[in-house]
């Protein structure tokens, strides 16, 4: 884990019940970006110091310095809609799960995603919702880079190729 000054130190949660931390390095005292790292936490409304070793649940998250009056950086954040819904029959269960992204431009793309429990499997519906799921938000995700494949072709001609 390297880090400068002005990086972000994110701690993950590590269940759902709490949130992730983040807090901006504002000393490194290890050789290279190394750990130890001063941090000023930014989470929580109320902002404290520490001196911090990070565990694995820690990433580094380096943001772009400034390099002059051209300098410029963009956030946006996109969210995604999970609706998840589960029909039984007898022994049977399928479970089907919709995603849906809306971009700030008003692109909107919807992936869907389906799980069949058989029935000699075990009842556990997180099983199915969570197969379900990853089924729709893969699904988005190829339409995503179908949208980013035009683009591309769009603004350089060029046809995009996946490496």
């Amino acid at each position: 884990m390297r880090a400068k000054v002005g990086d972000h130190l994110v701690v993950e949660s590590p269940n759902a019940d709490t949130h992730r931390r983040t807090a901006v390095v504002t000393e490194v005292r290890g050789p290279e970006g190394a750990p130890p790292y001063q941090v000023r936490w930014t989470d929580g409304g109320v902002e404290h110091r520490d001196l911090i070793y990070p565990g694995p649940d820690a990433h580094i998250e380096h943001i772009p310095h400034a390099r002059g009056a051209e300098s410029m950086q963009t956030m946006k954040r996109w969210n995604v809609d999970v609706v998840v819904a589960e029909e039984s029959e007898g022994d049977a269960a399928r479970t089907w799960a919709e995603v849906g992204l809306m971009a700030d431009d008003g692109t909107a793309l919807r992936g869907h995603g389906m799980a069949r429990k058989h029935p000699t499997d075990l009842d556990v519906p997180e099983i199915g919702e969570e197969l379900a799921v990853s089924r729709a938000l893969s699904d988005l995700s190829r339409q995503l880079r179908q949208v980013a494949a035009e683009d591309i072709n769009d603004n350089t001609g060029t046809p995009w190729r996946p490496i």
